[in-house]
């Protein structure tokens, strides 16, 4: 047996492999959809639905249980902050293309103060025999008001020249005819509750089930990009913590089979419950990267580039930690891989990034003095009519550029895209790039 087939045998591996079975295509042709479903995590259940697009999706959809769909939505229907009316469209037109009563029914099972927050940024509700309400603008093409079925209320939209994907009228009418009662009282909250003091319990809310599912605030996912802590942690627990998250994505999954000093690592560890462990703390480090960032869930291809960044610096986090041991070890030594899994049990996932971020400190630096020279300052912050159309000229350019951000990246390396960029993954490659800055300098300071 050679070794490549051990590591296919390894326990990581394996749960990779399991982790790339559920995928969206694999569900939609399952005999037993309902159970399948049933059985995904909420983040799973999420990415796949991105993967698939909502239209071809609607099947899964239509299975999604309630902590499954709030978790969607927790993920897309937020700019940080502020919620977006228009993105819930986006998750409930696939039920309106069904039916009124099957988008009625999903509406309403939705957490009570979201059916709030998203009627309070269409409509504006009045009671006619008590409001004042103002005039209608007779100019307007298009209808911006309507009465309930009931005669109950005045309805006004607060977007009327918006496209909408579900209209806030057509969606009401159906919530009229499945549940009047429910719609009734909602719209009398809507009438009279501020929507600062809906938006701010909802993001309350919202904020409590993102941490459940590995998502720290934006504020707090900032402590990636801080100095690592120099000494080693108390121990922590070692089963899987209580989370709604305890597997990887297949969207995670697949840059992680490629072949880094933390896949090799993973991969000797044996044990299930610190497997779990492990996986679960990768997948919040992922999460909190994503945060950190700023970038949102729903660009697939992104999010996989997001996962490769955290990968390499993780894995440059554990060679910059066996580099300081005594004696220091090498990642290619026949021992790196063991004495790196040995790290995965002292160190959390969060702390060999912040090593792995820590090792990249001396690029900013190196790049901080850089341009304190005149030659090379005068070359980099040319003005972009004058830059040299010259591949090279560009590629050195990107390669600047890449280390200049919060976390240093290694860029202009592609010439094929020069704006290409990915985390250093090794020592090694810290030191190529220092040595190519310190030939810019060189050559542009005469």
């Amino acid at each position: 047996m050679t070794d490549s087939n051990i590591i296919e045998l390894t326990p990581f591996r394996a749960d990779l492999a399991r982790a790339l079975t559920r995928r969206g295509e694999r569900l939609l042709a399952a005999t037993d959809l309902a159970e399948e479903v049933a059985a995904l995590e909420p983040l799973e259940a999420y990415y796949i639905i991105r993967e698939l697009g909502m239209d071809q999706a609607l099947p899964i959809l239509r299975e999604l249980d309630h902590e499954q769909m709030q978790a969607c939505l927790d993920l897309d229907c937020w700019n940080r902050y502020d919620f977006s009316a228009e993105n819930l469209e986006e998750w409930l037109a696939p039920f309106a293309g069904v039916d009124a009563e099957t988008l009625a029914q999903t509406f309403l099972s939705l957490d009570y103060v979201l059916q709030l927050l998203f009627l309070t940024q269409s409509v504006t509700v009045y009671d006619p025999d008590t409001d004042q309400v103002p005039p209608e603008d007779e100019e307007r093409e298009t209808t911006a008001r309507a009465m309930t079925p009931d005669g109950f209320y005045l309805l006004e939209l607060k977007n009327p020249d918006q496209a909408y994907k579900v209209h806030p009228f057509a969606l009401l009418d159906a919530m009229y005819q499945y549940d009047p009662t429910a719609t009734h009282r909602l719209l009398s909250e809507v009438r009279v509750d501020l929507p600062t003091q809906i938006e701010e319990e909802a993001l309350r809310f919202r904020s409590g089930r993102m941490e459940d599912l590995g998502f720290a605030t934006p504020v707090e996912a900032t402590a990636l990009f801080s100095k690592p802590p120099s000494r080693q942690p108390l121990p922590r627990p070692q089963d899987p913590l209580d989370s709604a998250v305890t597997r990887l994505p297949s969207v995670y999954a697949a840059p992680l089979l490629e072949t880094t000093l933390l896949q090799q690592a993973l991969s000797l560890v044996i044990d299930p419950k610190s497997l779990s462990r492990l996986q679960q703390e990768l997948v919040w480090t992922i999460n909190s990267a994503i945060m950190a960032y700023g970038e949102k869930p729903q660009d697939i291809e992104h999010i996989t580039a997001i996962v490769t960044r955290v990968r390499d610096t993780i894995s440059l986090g554990l060679e910059s930690l066996l580099a300081q041991a005594e004696p220091p070890c090498q990642p290619d030594e026949a021992g790196a891989a063991a004495k790196a899994a040995e790290l995965l049990e002292i160190w959390p996932m969060t702390d060999l990034f912040r090593h792995g971020y820590g090792a990249t400190m001396v690029l900013q630096e190196a790049v901080r003095q850089a341009l304190a020279e005149p030659g090379f300052a005068a070359w980099y912050n040319l003005a972009d009519t004058e830059q040299s159309d010259e591949p090279a000229d560009r590629l050195e350019r990107a390669f600047v550029a890449g280390l200049m951000g919060r976390q240093p990246l290694r860029g202009g390396f592609d010439p094929g895209n020069a704006e290409t960029v990915r985390a250093f993954a090794g020592l090694a490659e810290i030191a190529a790039a220092q040595v190519r800055l310190k030939r810019l300098v060189g050559h542009f300071s005469g």
